[in-house]
């Protein structure tokens, strides 16, 4: 069921007969209880006193009225061969590249990609746990995807600061939020912005206890989960969170200093180095050599768009697993073959 949202359909042809609303009532509460409280069958029954069986056609009694209407989540299949390619040529740990369709639009990929990336994530939390989130369109709605398997106390960390616009800082702190909740975990935020121009604020900052200590435990997650973000030289801008930051000249040095993409807002070339450049100087994040250094780095990307990016983290070994379509996978292999040849 997508998300287990438990849809109580209006339209379930209920009967004025008062039983029957009395039967369709109850049978709504015990599917609330087993949907949205992830209550197991068993517990429901020691709650209403009742057998495990009973609990059991009682829920099938409700999909069959259409009090529970159950989407299903068609994934896709992984292409095992090109995953041991990826995994061969750039030391990655793990690999999922999921097949597409010719006439897939990007939003279609990027939702199917991360649909797969939500389960892959959900199936890795066991125990005690602590996840640190990234940005990123993709991180973002992988992020919002992500639900209990296993049982798992997870905290979650913010790795980048706050941006200024209102509704994608408060986007932000929702999905850290409602993550932490849903593993009955607790939210941890980089209260700073992203972006500091003047370096004696940033330090001053930087060393307030309460910073100090998220940063600290940056380097404590056990897993992190991260966009890949693009740069567009026609525009010479980037991700929409930090056009407001960015000035031309800014967007400009990136440019004149091959810079292809960007994990956690710090900026890497095609080989993925760090570019020594005023923007990742005074950007508030995880740094990126901490991003290297996770025992797991999750980075979730789909697009032509994000070719370069993909191909430039890779080669810098910034992530160990990769989560992208097999369309996107296909054009970071030839751009490589066609930066190796180059070199020869």
């Amino acid at each position: 069921m997508a998300d287990n949202d438990l849809n109580i359909v209006e339209s379930a042809a209920l009967s004025n007969n008062q039983r029957d609303l009395q039967e369709y009532a109850f049978l709504s509460q015990v599917a609330d209880m087993y949907y949205n409280q992830n209550m197991m069958q068993a517990d429901i029954a020691r709650r209403l006193y009742f057998s495990r069986s009973k609990v059991s056609r009682l829920l099938t009694r409700a999909r069959e009225i259409g009090i529970v209407d159950i989407e299903v989540k068609h994934v896709r299949d992984r292409v095992a061969a090109i995953e041991e390619v990826f995994c061969r040529n750039f030391g990655l740990k793990d690999a999922v590249i999921i097949t597409n369709f010719e006439d897939d639009t990007y939003d279609q990929t990027l939702n199917a990609v991360t649909d797969f990336a939500s389960i892959y994530i959900s199936n890795l939390l066991k125990g005690k746990m602590r996840i640190g989130l990234g940005s990123g369109n993709a991180s973002d709605r992988t992020s919002r995807k992500i639900r209990p398997i296993h049982n798992c106390q997870l905290d979650v960390v913010q790795l980048i600061g706050t941006v200024s616009n209102a509704q994608q800082a408060i986007e932000s702190r929702e999905i850290i939020n409602s993550l932490a909740t849903t593993f009955h975990g607790t939210g941890y935020y980089l209260n700073t912005p992203v972006y500091m121009d003047n370096a004696f604020a940033r330090s001053m900052l930087l060393q307030d206890p309460n910073v100090k200590r998220v940063i600290e435990m940056m380097d404590e997650c056990d897993l992190l989960l991260t966009g890949l973000g693009g740069i567009d030289v026609s525009r010479l801008k980037t991700a929409e969170m930090i056009r407001e930051y960015q000035t031309e000249a800014q967007a400009k040095e990136l440019q004149e200093k091959g810079a292809v993409g960007c994990v956690c807002m710090l900026y890497y070339d095609i080989n993925g180095n760090y570019v020594p450049c005023e923007w990742n100087e005074k950007c508030i994040s995880m740094p990126m050599d901490k991003v290297k250094q996770n025992p797991m780095t999750v980075a979730v990307a789909v697009g032509d768009y994000k070719v370069s990016s993909i191909l430039g983290a890779l080669r810098g070994r910034i992530p160990n697993v990769l989560i992208t379509d097999v369309t996107t996978a296909a054009k970071v292999l030839m751009k490589n073959e066609e930066l190796n040849k180059e070199v020869q």
